[in-house]
C-alpha cells in the first residue's frame, strides 16, 4: 500500500518551523519524502549556546515491532543488572520494564487476534544492543509464560483494596537486589475514555540476584509510604530513580539514591516534579528518606515542594562530559506532542525552563492516537548521545486492535553540542 503523504509544520524547539513529510499508514508513521523514498529527519534546537539534535533510532524502534506473543506495551524503563547506569558502559544484561501489555498474535493485515492484555511484563536484553536474538520477553506470573501478569500485588494495601494491579515504575540495582517501586492501581468507572483507573499507593518490589540473574519467584513485595494526598495535591514517588553512587558510575557521586515523583495539584492538569533522597546503604529504611521542601531535605513528606514541570514518567541523568558536564538532564513529556528537556544544577535543581526538542508525528494519523511519558535510558546510551523513548497509544480500543502497530514505544537519539562562537569580522584598514 502506498502511504498517504501530507505535509505538516514540525516545530523545532524555539527555531523556525520546518516542513516535513510523514507517512500516515498504520504501520508506517515514519518520515518519507513525497516520492515515497525514506529519508532521515533531524530536529535541531539551538538555545543558550547549545545545539540539541534529535534523530530517530529505527534500530531500537523496530525491535518492538512484533507479530507474535509480546506485541505491544507502554512504560519501558531499562535497568542494568550490573547496577552501572552511566552512558557508555553497556555492560551485561538489562531488564526492560513495561506497563499494560498485549500478548497474542498480529495477522497479515496488522490486526490483533487471539490476544489478551496483562498489566505488566518484562524483557531480558543481553548486552544492551538492539539485537532481536538477545531480547527475551517475560510474562505470566513471575515470568512463567502463563496467562497472567508478571507481578501480582500481594501486600496488605493490595489485599485491603481488593481488585487492583501494579503499574511498574522505575527502579535500580544494588547490593545483589533488583528494586522496583510500582503504583497500585484500581478501576475507576468515572474516569475519562482511556483513563478509567485510579492510583492509590506505592510499593517496593525486591528481587534477589543469583549468578544467572534475577530469581523472580523469590521476590518480596513491601508497602511503601510514598503516596501522599492532601486537600491541595496528590504526590507519589518512583517515576524515576537516579542512584548517584560510585557503583552506579555517577560522575560526581554523593552516596545517595534520588527518587523522583509526581506532584499533582488539585485542579492543575500539569504534572510537576518532586524529589526525595536516601543514602544507598539504608535504602529500605523508610525513616531515612528525606524530601526536598524547596530549601532543605525534610523528614516530612507533607512538606515536599514542587520543582516545576515534570511528568508521570521521566528520567534524570547526571552528565559527566560534554557541554552539559556537571549538570542533570531531565527528559519527559506528559500526554502531549512535545518531548522536552530541563537542565538542572543539582539532583534537586533548580531546573531550568522547559525546552521543547521534538514534536511527535503519530497523532497525525488520527484514530485518537496520543503520545506520552518520554524518558532517557542512560544504560543503553553512549557517551555524548542519549537513547530516549516515548509511548504511543490510542483512546479508541478498536484502533488498538485493528492497528496493532500503534501501541509500542518509539526511540530517538539526542545529542547536545556547544555552538562555536562566530568569528568576529575583521576590521577594514
Amino acid at each position: 500500500m502506498r502511504p498517504i503523504v501530507c505535509y505538516i509544520e514540525k516545530r523545532c524547539g524555539f527555531a523556525a518551523g520546518v516542513k516535513y513529510a510523514y507517512s500516515l499508514t498504520g504501520l508506517g508513521l515514519s518520515p518519507v519524502d513525497p516520492t515515497n523514498a525514506r529519508i532521515r529527519v533531524d530536529t535541531i534546537t539551538e538555545i543558550q549556546g547549545l545545539r540539541i539534535r534529535v534523530r530517530e533510532a529505527p534500530e531500537w524502534t523496530r525491535l518492538f515491532q512484533r507479530t507474535k506473543d509480546w506485541t505491544g506495551s507502554d512504560g519501558i524503563y531499562a535497568l542494568p543488572l550490573s547496577g552501572r547506569e552511566a552512558p557508555g558502559q553497556l555492560i551485561g544484561r538489562q531488564i526492560l520494564v513495561f506497563g499494560d501489555t498485549f500478548i497474542g498474535d498480529v495477522d497479515e493485515r496488522g490486526a490483533r487476534k487471539n490476544y489478551r492484555m496483562v498489566y505488566n511484563t518484562l524483557a531480558d536484553l543481553e548486552g544492551g544492543e538492539p539485537d532481536e536474538e538477545q531480547l527475551h520477553f517475560l510474562w505470566g506470573e513471575n515470568g512463567d509464560g502463563g496467562d497472567g501478569t508478571f507481578f501480582v500485588p500481594s501486600t496488605a494495601q493490595a489485599q485491603e483494596a481488593g481488585e487492583c494491579w501494579y503499574w511498574l515504575q522505575d527502579g535500580f540495582v544494588q547490593n545483589g537486589f533488583f528494586y522496583l517501586m510500582p503504583m497500585l492501581v484500581a478501576k475507576d468507572p468515572e474516569g475519562s475514555p482511556g483513563f478509567k483507573f485510579r492510583d492509590f499507593a506505592t510499593c517496593l518490589i525486591k528481587v534477589p540476584l543469583a549468578e544467572d540473574g534475577p530469581e523472580w519467584a523469590r521476590h518480596e513485595q513491601i508497602d511503601a509510604p510514598f503516596f501522599h494526598v492532601n486537600e491541595e495535591r496528590k504526590l507519589f514517588f518512583g517515576a524515576a530513580f537516579m542512584p548517584n553512587t560510585e557503583t552506579a558510575g555517577a560522575p560526581e557521586p554523593d552516596g545517595f539514591v534520588y527518587i523522583y515523583g509526581r506532584y499533582q495539584a488539585v485542579g492543575d492538569n500539569e504534572a510537576k516534579l518532586a524529589v526525595a533522597r536516601v543514602e544507598s546503604t539504608v535504602f529500605e529504611d523508610w525513616n531515612a528518606w528525606r524530601f526536598w521542601d524547596g530549601e532543605t531535605w525534610n523528614s516530612d513528606i507533607a512538606a515536599t515542594a514542587e520543582l516545576g514541570r515534570g511528568g508521570p514518567e521521566l528520567s534524570v541523568t547526571p552528565v559527566g562530559s560534554g557541554p552539559l558536564a556537571g549538570k542533570y538532564l531531565l527528559v519527559s513529556m506528559h500526554v502531549e506532542r512535545d518531548l522536552y528537556i530541563r537542565i538542572g544544577d543539582s539532583p534537586a535543581g533548580p531546573f531550568g525552563p522547559r525546552i521543547n526538542i521534538y514534536h511527535t508525528c503519530e497523532p497525525d494519523a488520527g484514530q485518537d492516537i496520543y503520545t506520552y511519558n518520554a524518558k532517557a535510558h542512560p544504560s543503553l546510551s553512549s557517551t555524548g548521545k542519549w537513547l530516549v523513548s516515548y509511548n504511543v497509544n490510542s483512546r479508541n480500543w478498536d484502533s488498538l486492535i485493528d492497528h496493532a502497530d500503534i501501541y509500542r514505544p518509539r526511540f530517538l537519539w539526542i545529542e547536545v553540542e556547544r555552538i562555536a562562537p562566530k568569528p568576529k569580522p575583521k576590521k577594514r584598514k
